[in-house]
């Protein structure tokens, strides 16, 4: 028992969830993730009539831009979670750990160098990508679109005069959300509330 160094193996189990949390986020803002299989909902709403080819337009104009967003709306919640889980790891351990620090000890002064350098490495990160604020927004513009196009296909008007009025309505705030989802990715605050 006495040639065991309970630092050693604090150390390889310190870089093995390094390992396990690097790789997630790296494939993370790699990866492409599908959206879900369409659902052609201006295709078979038949209360549309000629309006309904505007709003498939407009829908296959943003299938690119919803693709983005939910990628980044992924990406940064794997990278703000890494931050949050690293951020109490190192808050509470620690304290704890420093009350056995031996300085001579080669795998303490690495384990302590490691952990605290990965923690604020990892902070640094998702700080200066603003991980949680881009998370938040994209997963937001997201729902916001979906909430909208259920909202129109969900209350079908048969007036053509108040059903344009909509469909025209519908197609401006598509592009409100859009405007903020930029405002989102390039880090402006945004200017207006939906």
């Amino acid at each position: 028992m006495k040639n065991i160094n309970l630092w050693q193996i604090g150390f390889m189990a310190l870089m093995l969830g390094i390992l396990l949390t690097t790789i997630p986020i790296i494939f993370a803002f790699r990866k492409k993730i599908k959206l879900d299989k369409p659902k052609f909902w201006f295709k078979e709403a038949d209360f549309l009539g000629d309006l309904r080819v505007r709003l498939i337009a407009t829908e296959g104009r943003i299938q690119g831009t919803l693709i983005y967003w939910k990628n980044q709306a992924a990406a940064h919640r794997i990278l703000h979670t890494a931050n949050i889980f690293w951020g109490l790891i190192a808050s509470v351990s620690l304290p704890v750990l420093v009350q056995f620090y031996d300085k001579n000890d080669a795998w303490a002064s690495s384990f302590m160098t490691v952990m605290t350098f990965w923690t604020g490495l990892i902070f640094a990160i998702s700080y200066t990508l603003k991980s949680e604020s881009k998370y938040q927004g994209f997963r937001a513009t997201e729902s916001d679109f979906y909430d909208i196009t259920r909202q129109l296909l969900d209350t079908p008007e048969r007036d053509e005069e108040k059903l344009e009025q909509l469909v025209n309505d519908y197609i401006k705030t598509v592009e409100e959300i859009r405007k903020m989802a930029r405002r989102i990715e390039t880090g402006i605050p945004p200017s207006v509330r939906l």
